[in-house]
């Protein structure tokens, strides 16, 4: 199944001209069903898709990404021990590569405590070690050094001052059934609802920070974690009944084929909303743990257009694979209507292009329709939109982009 919008042209972004190449915001939806937080990486010609299946990690694997759904072979590679204070809620499972050996890191929850008890783990570790509630965790590599971005609630001042390897646990790869999940998982699914309904800098839970630290090696924290990222802008905030939900989650890493961008690009906002949507933390230099060396952006990456009626809707919490030859794609999970809430939130696939403000991806979904009163440029692109949102042509480019990648990566593999 597909989804397609029409191009959007770059007269003017960043210093570009008209001369920039129109920039392809078409995508492709990769799963029938619902595969929230999508990650995929690629190895040996082969694309790996794992995602959140909530009482186990399960890997899809095949030559395809843009079929992946019917033509991977599945994997379920590991279910928790039953009972322990690991075996609930899975959650945005990612699979890296690190100084030569595979890792997955998950979140996962107490099914005594629910949701509050979520901390992150890696699987194959040969130890436990006590943390704060985290989730989303993602590794990357810069300048040789090995971090671990990951959301968490605020620290409060007590925890500053614990050992800096108290933040991550290690899982222990076991094939068992898994307990019933918390009754409470459902409704606190990235909710982090508090009675009190108000959020504040320091303690409540209603507030969603962006963390790094240092790692000694893939499995072991070397520095306390640094708030590197606080969820203050409006377009970070979700208000309902029980207050304002503050969040900044699903780091990932993503850097410029030419290496001229690097960064970190967040998901924020109530990811049960048609709000939920992307960002930039872009890496300015220096010293990673010192917040000032990270620069917020002034706008979404990716949303949902206010007024759309198109959708998908609440983009948000992928992951960004090069697919050689300067070209980037990310996967994310949007959902196919605005109160889709946490329900069908299916893999999606598009471009990335780059300019010399750093990453574009659209701005956001749907199309409007011309308003009364708007200028000639506006109901001349309403029209251009009226006639091509119903046309598969910018699914099938992106569709035999993808397979052209994957024919030349292929042939490269075949020749190592």
């Amino acid at each position: 199944m597909a989804f397609t919008r029409p191009l959007l042209w770059l007269l003017s972004l960043g210093g570009l001209a008209a001369t920039h190449q129109p920039y392809d915001d078409s995508t492709i939806t990769l799963t029938s069903a619902g595969a929230p937080d999508p990650f995929v990486n690629s190895f040996c010609g082969q694309y790996y898709l794992t995602y959140t299946a909530g009482d186990r990690i399960e890997i899809w694997s095949s030559r395809s990404l843009v079929d992946i759904e019917a033509s991977a072979t599945r994997h379920h590679i590991w279910k928790p021990p039953h009972g322990t204070n690991h075996s609930a809620d899975i959650w945005a499972p990612e699979l890296h590569a690190l100084r030569g050996r595979w890792y997955i890191y998950y979140a996962a929850a107490d099914p005594k405590l629910g949701n509050k008890s979520h901390r992150m783990y890696v699987l194959g570790g040969p130890r436990r070690k006590r943390t704060r509630w985290a989730i989303d965790g993602t590794v990357f590599e810069l300048d040789d050094q090995l971090y671990l971005a990951y959301s968490g609630w605020p620290l409060d001042s007590s925890e500053l001052h614990q050992p800096s390897h108290n933040y991550i646990r290690h899982g222990y790869p076991a094939q068992q059934p898994l307990g019933s999940v918390n009754e409470n998982a459902q409704h606190n699914h990235r909710r982090n609802a508090s009675s009190g309904g108000n959020a504040t800098a320091s303690t409540s839970d209603l507030v969603q920070n962006l963390f790094l630290m240092r790692l000694n090696n893939p499995s072991t924290a070397g520095s306390r974690p640094v708030a590197v990222s606080l969820p203050q802008e409006p377009w970070e905030i979700t208000r309902d009944h029980n207050g304002a939900h503050a969040i900044n989650e699903g780091p990932q890493w993503l850097s410029s084929p030419d290496g001229r961008w690097r960064g970190l690009v967040y998901s924020c906002a109530g990811s049960w909303t048609h709000e939920y949507k992307m960002a930039t933390l872009k890496y300015r230099g220096g010293e990673p743990l010192d917040p000032s060396s990270w620069q917020k952006s002034k706008a979404p990456l990716l949303q949902t257009h206010k007024r759309s009626g198109t959708g998908p809707f609440g983009p948000g919490h992928g992951s960004f694979l090069d697919v050689g030859g300067g070209n980037v794609i990310a996967v994310y999970h949007a959902t196919d209507g605005p109160d889709d809430g946490w329900e069908n939130r299916r893999a999606r696939v598009q471009r990335v292009t780059f300019t010399e403000k750093g990453p574009y991806m659209g701005k956001s979904f749907g199309v409007e329709g011309p308003r009364k009163g708007a200028g000639l440029m506006t109901r001349i692109k309403a029209k251009m939109s009226g006639e091509t949102k119903d046309s598969a042509t910018g699914a099938e480019g992106l569709r035999a982009f993808l397979e052209a990648r994957r024919i030349e990566n292929q042939a490269k593999t075949d020749e190592i």
